[in-house]
């Protein structure tokens, strides 16, 4: 019970972050190597569109397992 709740919350937490960093386009997110990697692929825009998504999903999922929220049931 204690692992799945420290994973949770590491969901959220990261979630929150990956979704700020896309949001506000911090250059030190952006700037990483591999973050360099898929900008160079798909353009700035559409990194900052997959790393919103990516930390929305992540925040979803943490939050929906913390607080019970059922929104999405596996």
């Amino acid at each position: 019970m204690e692992n799945s709740l420290v994973l949770n919350v590491l969901l959220l937490f990261f979630g929150i972050v990956i979704f700020a960093a896309a949001v506000f386009k911090w250059d030190y997110f952006f700037n990483q190597r591999k973050a360099q990697m898929l900008t160079k692929a798909i353009g700035l825009v559409g990194a900052r569109i997959f790393y919103a998504v990516l930390g929305a999903l992540f925040t979803l999922l943490g939050a929906n397992q913390l607080f019970n929220l059922g929104i999405l049931n596996f």
